[in-house]
């Protein structure tokens, strides 16, 4: 996917991010959506203890800045031989405008320094909107399966990945 410059200035930077209270906030705000789904993304459950608890067990943390306010975020977990991001979080405002897919660009480049072969995450399947950006970034479905949420739902997902 093709991000215009306009939109990449709009990011002074992404850096790792430690403040679990601004990490929680962007993650809560930005899976709002999700509160009156019939299955909820236990994106809502999270806490800033369990970000905590996240960061003390290797997960980093990459954070997107405007204007020196945390507009986005995510997690990435190293695997063997991959990286895997999830909880891919922007601001319901700054959705749209390139945060994302510059966060996602910006874990390729860790995974290609780090000598890490690909990059994964999983998707909701019926993320429609979320498995086009992923497929404008590269990324291809390698498998399809039912996936039991840590708040008890069953439901169908993908995992998506790029490679080198």
């Amino acid at each position: 996917m093709q991000i215009n410059q306009k939109e990449l200035n709009l990011i002074e930077s992404i850096q790792t991010v430690t403040n679990s209270k601004q990490i929680i906030d962007v993650i809560h705000a930005a899976f709002k959506r999700y509160e009156s789904d019939p299955m909820p993304s236990s994106a809502l459950s999270e806490t800033s203890m369990t970000i905590e608890e996240n960061l003390e067990n290797g997960i980093r943390i990459f954070g997107a800045y405007v204007k020196e306010q945390l507009v986005g975020v995510v997690k990435v977990k190293n695997q063997k031989d991959f990286l895997y991001f999830s909880r891919l979080s922007v601001l319901p405002i700054y959705q749209g405008k390139g945060i994302a897919s510059a966060l996602v660009t910006y874990i390729e480049k860790v995974a290609s320094e780090e000598n890490f072969k690909c990059v994964q995450c999983k998707v909701r399947k019926s993320e429609k909107d979320n498995i086009q950006l992923y497929n404008k970034l590269g990324y291809h479905i390698t498998k399809e399966e039912l996936t039991t949420s840590p708040t008890g739902f069953t439901m169908a997902t993908v995992t998506m990945e790029k490679g080198k």
